[in-house]
């Protein structure tokens, strides 16, 4: 750390964490929902984009615009303006996000090219005005919660926002859809986002603008250099990448698990989603008070850990002969979902404070705060891990099937997903070794 820093005001904590609701909940809807959507509700006959072209089109989609993250991260950090650096984009981009993201849900008639077009187009409006918010928003977090202990703090706070955001996204979201449909989801769901990260922002406002920065003297690409010679931020972003991919594989799963796997309506995937975010909600502050006693590095790797040998079970539940077979699949489902809730909370809380106390290092040897480009290259690469995960669902569903006669594509993917996982621990565990500030 920069010398001995005051501790940061709870409520500055609070209104940085209530834009997580906000970048949650269009998020996690349109992660869980735009598949099945799309797909044609799991019903193949009535798909507006056949299920393996819809997967080529997000993989191609979250690979272009993947690299809008850090150039919007670049301009947010050498913005210049009378309310600081971040809010413009913030403020101004959160209608914008709304309004692509309400577009989503409104296929429209037509042959099949203009219809995968159509979707093409507005998915990167959304991709786009997302990262316009998001990656600012995300560099607030160092610029304004300077200690390690302030900044685990924070992002509990916004993990419990975040938590509250995934509700809305995803069990709220089941509720809407189920009631008065999709359109109806969209434009409630996108309203909140535009509230909570309004309020977001001008809570924090005249903290972050109080803040003092030089200025970088470097251009685009040198920065983006710069950073990916970085050795502990490309560890920690290979480890984060991983484990990303495969959780991304098990949120579009969900709907075509309940509906093809357990054989139940979709209001069950809001009940597993509510769930997973409870059993979150529930060990936040024991996972804050682990990290404080075993560092947040430990935790943060050991909670991938326990996430690559749960996540499997998804594809064993019913088919494997035992005494605990005789459990109806509903129950076992819910066994396994309550254990992954309590595990991915580690996922949540400690990735933000990794990335500041990685940014703090670059900022003793450069001189320069460069917070959001640094999420913003992070975000890059996570985008990557997010198209391969769509190419590898769409294709994994397409060849091993996705209906109730031939469900082996959808039970891969939890075996797939923690694969993913238990690599991503291991680049961590056995590679990073930055000391826990």
């Amino acid at each position: 750390m920069l010398g001995k820093q005051e501790a940061l005001p709870q409520r500055y904590k609070i209104f940085f964490a209530i834009g997580g609701l906000g970048e949650n909940v269009v998020f996690q809807a349109a992660t869980a929902w735009l598949f099945f959507f799309w797909a044609g509700q799991g019903d193949s006959s009535k798909a507006l984009i056949p299920l393996g072209l819809l997967g080529v089109l997000l993989s191609i989609g979250r690979f272009i615009e993947a690299f809008d993250d850090p150039l919007i991260g670049h301009m947010s950090d050498k913005t210049q303006s009378k309310f600081g650096r971040r809010f413009p984009y913030i403020f101004f981009g959160a209608p914008f996000l709304a309004l692509s993201f309400f577009l989503l849900w409104i296929p429209i008639e037509g042959t099949l090219l203009l219809r995968s077009l159509y979707f093409f187009v507005v998915l990167q409006c959304f991709f786009l005005t997302y990262t316009l918010v998001s990656a600012p928003y995300e560099g607030v977090l160092p610029e304004l919660a300077k200690t390690s202990s302030d900044r685990v703090s924070a992002s509990s706070w916004r993990v419990l926002f975040g938590i509250l955001g995934a509700a809305l996204g995803l069990v709220g979201s089941s509720f809407l859809i189920t009631r008065f449909g999709f359109m109806a989801m969209a434009s409630i769901l996108g309203i909140t986002a535009i509230v909570s990260f309004w309020i977001s922002i001008l809570g924090i406002r005249k903290r972050v603008t109080k803040a003092s920065h030089t200025k970088s003297h470097l251009n685009f690409f040198q920065a983006i250099i710069i950073i990916l010679k970085n050795k502990h931020f490309m560890i920690f972003s290979v480890s984060l990448i991983l484990f990303s991919l495969g959780f991304n594989l098990l949120n579009a799963l969900l709907p075509f698990y309940v509906k093809v796997v357990l054989k139940k309506p979709e209001v069950l995937v809001g009940l597993f989603s509510g769930i997973i975010l409870a059993s979150m909600l529930i060990v936040l502050p024991i996972q804050t008070r682990l990290a404080q006693k075993y560092g947040k590095n430990k935790i943060y790797a050991y909670s991938m850990l326990g996430l690559s040998f749960l996540f499997p079970l998804l594809g064993f539940i019913g088919i494997i002969p035992s005494t605990i077979s005789r459990i109806d699949p509903l129950f076992q489902t819910i066994g396994v979902v309550i254990a992954i809730g309590i595990a991915l909370s580690g996922q949540f809380i400690f990735p933000n404070a990794i990335l500041a106390d990685i940014i703090d290092f670059d900022a003793k040897q450069t001189g320069l705060r460069r917070e959001a480009i640094f999420y913003g290259i992070q975000n890059t690469l996570q985008k990557f891990s997010f198209a391969l995960s769509s190419l590898i669902f769409g294709t994994t569903l397409s060849l091993f099937g996705s209906t109730m006669e031939q469900p082996l594509g959808i039970r891969l993917i939890g075996p797939i997903a923690g694969f993913f996982s238990i690599l991503g621990f291991f680049v961590f565990i056995k590679m990073y070794k930055m000391i826990d500030t």
